[in-house]
């Protein structure tokens, strides 16, 4: 199955020790939800929040295509990963690589 349509139908994907989930946040009490990626990493041991804007649809199906666009682009090296960790930015490029190539 397509890595993309997996996370969209499942929330979530896991390969090599990094599983990336999709999920929502209101952080800022909105009523709205945002979109948000989070990644966790079994090296560390933590869940680490994808820090790039994701833009906000106007539904939750939205959203999740937006969040998936986000990743797409990562995978294609046009946008770089902010987790505040830059060992683990660079173990989610290279695993969004290899998931693009299958």
């Amino acid at each position: 199955m397509d890595w993309k349509r997996k996370l969209r139908e499942e929330g979530y994907i896991e390969l090599e020790g990094i599983r990336i989930e999709l999920s929502l946040d209101n952080t800022f009490m909105d009523i709205d939800y945002i979109p948000r990626i989070l990644v966790y990493s079994e090296e560390t041991g933590r869940w680490h929040v994808l820090r790039n804007p994701i833009p906000k649809g106007r539904t939750l199906e939205e959203n999740w295509d937006n969040a998936v666009k986000v990743l797409e682009a990562i995978a294609r090296g046009e946008v770089k990963p902010d987790l505040g960790e830059p060992k683990i930015e660079k173990r989610l490029t290279s695993v969004l690589k290899k998931l693009d190539a299958l």
